[in-house]
């Protein structure tokens, strides 16, 4: 998802429903209270005082969404409270304005819902609270995690520490494998869709094209699903996919991550990513070298979970979460500690 805002209104704290309910907010920046009474819900509004940007509340079955989280082609996530909860935060998920009769669109949501709440319990998942409809307008809720995307958290700060991005991928992984288990491949594995929560770390959200297992092993399609530079060569060629698949995903994750931008452009499209992975299918395996990666133990198992034969990368999520294990407990063993914020 892309963000919508420059900024997300309000932090982790909770607006005052008392203002809400007279259609008021304040705003962020100089506590001014404005009214958004003959407003359009969503639209843009300003402060007087200070010129602010803010979003026009709305009110949805007790839920009060009030700042924008993220956008993407099958809906738009905002940042809510309820009339029962309070304090309590949450992330809310409608259809974009034009699609919101869509039975396609509807569908879709609907879908996600039901995978959200199957796979709900595990700590590096988002929660599912609720979903419904109401007056036509349908929503999925989940809880809320602050501390924003990691895509975000690379653009501010660069390449992250390499023992927190092992922990990333520990805290990945173990979302993946409970996924698995369920009976379901996650197949949207970027950076956009991982939260980095202050205390617990990395948080994985949005089952929007989450399959159950056979499905996905044989779907056979042309039609592409997901952001271009994190999809496996599987789905790129039109082939099923597996668990080497998500793999694949998770290894360009770290990789930016470790590095501070991605394997190939982002401006790639459909057609070149799919000459790039003919190209390589086509040459002999050599093994990659990763020398941007200031890990020798870790480029190394980022560069065997990227190759682009499926026999060649790692095939379980255990293989992968041991040597992360061993890479980490090398580290420790020889001092190279470095931070561990937000793990």
């Amino acid at each position: 998802m892309v963000s919508l805002f420059d900024r997300n209104q309000g932090g982790g704290t909770a607006p005052r429903l008392s203002h809400f309910r007279k259609r008021r907010l304040a705003c962020v920046e100089c506590a001014e209270l404005l009214s958004f009474a003959d407003l359009e819900p969503l639209s843009a509004m300003f402060c007087a005082h200070c010129g602010t940007k803010h979003m026009v509340p709305m009110w949805l079955d007790g839920y009060w969404l009030f700042a924008p989280l993220g956008a993407g082609g099958m809906g738009v996530v905002y940042k809510a409270c309820h009339e029962d909860t309070g304090e309590a935060l949450f992330a809310v998920k409608i259809l974009p304005r034009g699609e919101r009769k869509d039975p396609l669109f509807i569908g879709h949501l609907q879908h996600e819902a039901e995978v959200c709440r199957r796979l709900t319990g595990h700590p590096c998942l988002v929660r599912f609270v609720a979903n419904s409809e109401s007056q036509g307008e349908h929503y999925l809720v989940t809880e809320f995690v602050d501390g924003g995307q990691l895509d975000q958290r690379v653009e501010a700060t660069g390449k992250l520490p390499i023992n927190e991005v092992m922990f990333i991928g520990l805290r990945l992984i173990a979302a993946e494998t409970h996924i698995y288990n369920q009976g379901y491949l996650y197949r949207d594995l970027k950076p956009g869709n991982v939260l980095m929560a202050p205390e617990e770390g990395a948080v994985l959200c949005d089952y929007g094209i989450c399959v159950p297992l056979k499905e996905a092993y044989t779907c056979r399609s042309d039609f592409f699903d997901g952001t271009p530079v994190y999809l496996p060569p599987e789905r790129v060629l039109g082939e099923g996919e597996q668990v080497c698949s998500e793999i694949y995903s998770l290894g360009m994750v770290l990789f930016h991550a470790a590095t501070g931008h991605s394997y190939v452009t982002p401006r790639i499209t459909f057609e070149e990513l799919k000459e790039l992975v003919l190209s390589r299918r086509n040459v002999p395996r050599k093994g990659l070298e990763l020398k941007e990666i200031a890990s020798d133990e870790l480029a190394r198992l980022i560069g065997r979970m990227i190759e682009v034969h499926p026999y060649d990368r790692y095939q379980t999520f255990a293989e992968v979460e041991r040597d992360l294990l061993k890479a980490l407990h090398y580290r420790f063993q020889h001092n190279q500690y470095g931070r561990l914020t937000g793990i």
